[in-house]
């Protein structure tokens, strides 16, 4: 298990009541998130960064990582495979070491490839939920940047005075 990943309307208010509710804090930002490739499960390539345009934002949360995210513009079949508007979880997401492999061991479970994206060493897979689950699964490719992004969540929550909420993500 990598993060929980909820779908907000409104990013500011959504982590205010996080931090005033659970306590965690705080978050690091990804302001409209881009990516290098975004390919459909029908091979598809996707160039328009209005195909699906969202920020995001992390924070260590226990053991896990947090994320809320908000989406500023997304293609119609997109939003319903990613379950816009239903609410509740909006994904889950772990890590594997063979993201094509444990991509098509999803697939023969019944959770169909939504897409794959890439930017830099991060590299997902999105499937639906299948028999699985009543929600989406993302599949992150083991590397750096993933595997040690608790750590660095964890690390700034332990030095936080509890006053700025957010900082921008880097790197």
């Amino acid at each position: 298990m990598h993060h929980l990943g909820y779908w907000v309307d409104d990013l500011d208010a959504a982590i205010d009541r996080t931090v005033r509710t659970l306590g965690v804090g705080p978050f690091l930002v990804h302001e409209h998130v881009r990516f290098e490739s975004f390919v459909l499960a029908d091979g598809t390539v996707v160039e328009d960064p209005a195909y699906f345009d969202h920020s995001a934002a992390f924070t260590a949360w226990g053991p896990v990582v947090l994320e809320l995210a908000v989406v500023h513009s997304v293609d119609p079949a997109l939003a319903t495979a990613y379950g816009l508007g239903v609410g509740g979880l909006g994904h889950v997401s772990w890590v594997a070491d063979d993201l094509a492999a444990e991509s098509a061991r999803l697939e023969e479970q019944g959770c169909r490839l939504i897409h794959t994206a890439s930017s830099g060493a991060v590299a997902v897979a999105w499937h639906d939920g299948g028999p699985l689950f009543p929600h989406p699964i993302e599949v992150h490719r083991a590397g750096a940047p993933i595997l040690g992004m608790h750590a660095r969540l964890a690390a700034l929550a332990a030095g936080w005075d509890g006053r700025e909420t957010r900082f921008p993500m880097q790197g």
